[in-house]
């Protein structure tokens, strides 16, 4: 026994002299510095320690933008760590040596090692001076050290902003009288440099694109830019709070980060003509023409051959019949003759003419005027549109696979018409197939003898946009809210031959329209789905008579109601963080439980089918922090569906479901919930789209990081690499006595919420399609009820078979939000 031991020791010796061995060889092979000369470095890394004054929430991002400026920027790092795009180079270094201009140094697949310059630190702290001044922070101090170890070298920079400036006070020096008597109170109460505000550079610039905007729509047409400078005065001893974020700030001041008070700098506007010595005249539409039918490269003030006026409108046609009526046209144009140029009646009517879908594009030419005879100059407005194809063809076909099925696939075909009536209303029609199979485990049967069809989809939905609001009386409606109505109606099949077929028939009629440039209402004062349950198998009947929640859901129901819905994106306002919020609100029954109380008082019987009663909010809320390489979102999503009445609870279409890859990614799609039930032989069986866990009430919570890992073909197609966290679980909103555990209870929240964790590559392709796969496994299951049900104890990345019952994959396209 004791030879053996020994035998043992010696030959576990020896292989672990020999992995050690290779380890070093490859180690060596992978330095990247191994052809650097004597006195050669390598820039293994900058740093920037930051002590500011900002908030918490825009430290991060003055920190990225420091960072951008360095002159001389370090390599690629993966996982800060392995030089990976350096090996790259160092296995092809004499190629690379020769060939500068090879595709894969051009497209960033490998990298050269970046020699430390020196030199280049002096360059860095100038553009970060010069960085903070233009954030406020004149009297910032920049220094930068560098240390040396084993040929590398690290660069630190340490930046201490000391305390940004406020806006103390704002005057006004402008040289045309006429000017500054209708533009002075209007700037003056609109204005952007509003005392103990933080100054910087960019709000000056909002400043100053807002005054230019603001002349504009005063009749200042060629006022531009040019004709505005700001004088700064920092010599004032007074100090003010900064009144940015009251909340932000009261909490920073707890924790000692920012002080009371702050410097001040007094601002002055200084406003002249310059050379354009028409800049501070008014101007006003002389003649408004309209080429509707214009083609690319014409000269469009000849090529017409009829022409017509409305409400001094000309209307110039090369046939005598227009493509789209006259009205329709009219009703989306805001300039009027003799009226006052502004530029929001030019911005609104581009964005209604191209949001009409019948154009290529339109633009709007402007043209001296002959006649100035009175105190306004005159202008010539020449709209031109470029009409597209009257029909759009549109197909799709995807193929998927997961953990439900084996294999799916689906088409969509559409075709468009984009001017029905000629009245530039979109009427579509579309046409969708899918089915999944699956795969039986017996392997003694032929190869395509071994799937079945699990289900399969197909449906058809047609849709009718028209260009405004339609109504039963008139109303003074914001034309520039970009006015819809909206109806739509289709059948959709869902088949699962072994379980059942189900029907569902869809429309609704409703409105949308935009209240500014972030925000989006849509209102369906009526919409109506009918479900039809047929061909149910003997065991889906036996499901359902054991469970009441089943059979509530698939039971023939008939759903008449209203919704609303409001949309708040604020993607593009701001370059490093935007918000997405949605809220809506859908309520069924009322109309028909009135229909029923006079059916009830007609014939004693009431209504002779079943019509649904909920009530249902639903919600989204985002927020998205960015930087030059990775972005941060935070998202809360879910909904309440409360049924009443008749209703025990809602129905299958209006149902919630979590798991799958747009939601709790550490389960499959719908075999998470509800609450803490589980049913194990179920949930494990071959068939498990059986279960199909669905639910009244559904809380998620998801935190992802997105950062750029490589880019190839020259950046076509960019490989992303992301980690996420997800959280979150359904409830019924009654009591079901076969699912324990299944409804919400404020109690048993914790215990009921699940929770997981993974990472996950996407590949961007183009800008236009992300291909998705990620990883992800449970850290918190709601049904195992010890341990407040963690598993984190349980985690075994060695052992195959957690890592089968553990680990799922979930396959998207797109961000999962």
């Amino acid at each position: 026994m004791k030879f053996k031991a020994k035998t043992t020791y010696r030959k576990s010796g020896y292989h672990g002299c020999f992995a050690a061995l290779w380890l070093v060889l490859f180690l060596y092979s992978c330095s990247p510095t191994k052809h650097f000369k004597q006195n050669e470095y390598l820039l293994r890394k900058n740093t920037v320690n930051l002590r500011t004054d900002q908030t918490y929430a825009d430290k991060g991002a003055l920190k990225d933008a420091l960072k951008s400026v360095i002159v001389q920027q370090n390599n690629t790092y993966f996982l800060s760590a392995f030089p990976f795009k350096i090996w790259l180079y160092n296995l092809r270094y004499k190629k690379f040596q020769k060939d500068t201009a090879n595709f894969q140094i051009r497209s960033r697949i490998a990298e050269k090692p970046v020699i430390f310059n020196e030199s280049t630190i002096s360059t860095s702290k100038k553009q970060m001076q010069s960085l903070l001044r233009n954030q406020g922070y004149f009297n910032a101090v920049v220094t930068a050290t560098h240390t040396t170890k084993d040929k590398e070298v690290v660069v630190q920079y340490d930046v201490n902003t000391h305390h940004g400036f406020l806006i103390d006070t704002l005057d006004y020096n402008v040289d045309s009288s006429d000017l500054a008597q209708t533009m002075l109170p209007i700037w003056k109460k609109k204005s952007l440099l509003q005392q103990s505000m933080p100054y910087s550079n960019g709000l000056l610039s909002a400043e100053r694109s807002q005054m230019v905007n603001l002349a504009k729509n005063e009749g200042f047409y060629k006022f531009n830019t040019d004709n505005i400078s700001f004088e700064l005065d920092t010599s004032g001893t007074k100090t003010l709070r900064s009144k940015k974020s009251i909340v932000e700030n009261a909490a920073n001041i707890l924790v000692g980060k920012i002080k009371n008070s702050r410097p001040t700098v007094s601002v002055t506007a200084t406003v002249k003509e310059e050379e354009n010595y028409t800049a501070f005249n008014r101007y006003q539409y002389q003649h408004i023409y309209v080429y509707p039918e214009y083609k690319d490269n014409e000269n469009f003030r000849k090529s017409y051959q009829y022409e017509q006026v409305i409400d001094g409108i000309t209307f110039r046609y090369k046939n005598k019949r227009p493509l789209v009526r006259n009205g329709v046209i009219k009703s989306k144009i805001f300039l009027q003759p003799k009226g006052l140029y502004r530029q929001q009646d030019y911005d609104n009517t581009l964005l209604q003419l191209n949001d009409l879908g019948i154009y290529n594009y339109a633009r709007i030419f402007l043209l001296d005027g002959k006649d100035s005879s009175g105190s306004l100059e005159q202008l010539n407005a020449h709209i031109i549109l470029s009409p597209a194809k009257p029909y759009e063809f549109s197909t799709n076909f995807e193929l998927s696979g997961g953990d439900l099925y084996i294999a799916g696939s689906a088409v969509n075909a559409s075709v468009t018409n984009r001017n029905m009536f000629r009245g530039a209303n979109q009427f579509s029609v579309s046409g969708t197939y899918g089915f999944e199979l699956n795969q039986y485990k017996n392997t003694d049967r032929p190869f395509f003898q071994r799937f079945y069809l699990l289900s399969q989809n197909f449906g058809l939905n047609m849709k009718l946009i028209s260009p405004k609001f339609i109504l039963p009386f008139s109303i003074n409606n914001n034309r520039s809210a970009s006015p819809k109505t909206v109806f739509t109606i289709g059948v959709n099949y869902l088949d699962r031959p072994a379980y059942f077929r189900l029907r569902n028939i869809n429309s609704s009629f409703g409105y949308v329209w935009k209240s500014n440039n972030w925000t989006t209402w849509q209102i369906n004062p009526v919409f109506i789905n009918t479900l039809h349950l047929s061909n149910i198998s003997d065991s889906f009947r036996v499901r359902m008579n054991q469970v009441q929640a089943i059979r509530n859901s698939y039971q023939e129901n008939f759903i008449e109601g209203e919704n609303v819905e409001f949309i708040h994106n604020t993607e593009g306002r701001l370059p490093h963080r935007h918000t997405y919020l949605r809220l809506g609100l859908e309520e069924a029954g009322t109309l028909m439980r009135g229909i029923n109380a006079i059916a009830k008082a007609a014939n004693d019987k009431g209504l002779s089918f079943n019509y649904a009663n909920y009530v249902r909010l639903d919600f989204d809320a985002r927020q998205y922090f960015k930087s030059n390489n990775a972005t941060f979102v935070l998202r809360m999503y879910g909904g309440v569906g409360i049924p009443y009445g008749n209703s025990r609870t809602l129905p299958y279409i209006k149902q919630y479901f979590v798991g799958g890859a747009y939601s709790i990614r550490g389960w499959a799609p719908r075999l998470l919930g509800p609450g803490s039930y589980y049913n194990p032989a179920a949930q494990n069986s071959q068939d498990r789209i059986f279960i199909d866990q669905s639910g009244d009430i559904k809380l998620e919570w998801n935190a992802e990081y997105r950062f750029k890992m490589i880019q190839l073909f020259a950046g076509a197609i960019g490989l992303n690499g992301a980690v996420f966290a997800d959280a979150g679980n359904i409830w019924l909103a009654q009591q079901d006595p076969n699912l324990p555990g299944a409804s919400f209870r404020f109690n048993a929240l914790w215990q009921d919420i699940a929770l997981s964790t993974g990472a996950g590559l996407r590949a961007d392709i183009g800008g236009f399609l992300i291909l998705r796969a990620d990883w992800a496994f449970p850290l918190k299951k709601p049904y195992v009820p010890y341990n407040s049900g963690w598993v984190i104890e349980g985690i075994d990345f060695g052992s195959k078979e957690w890592r089968h019952q553990n680990i799922n994959l979930n396959i998207g396209i797109g961000m999962p939000f």
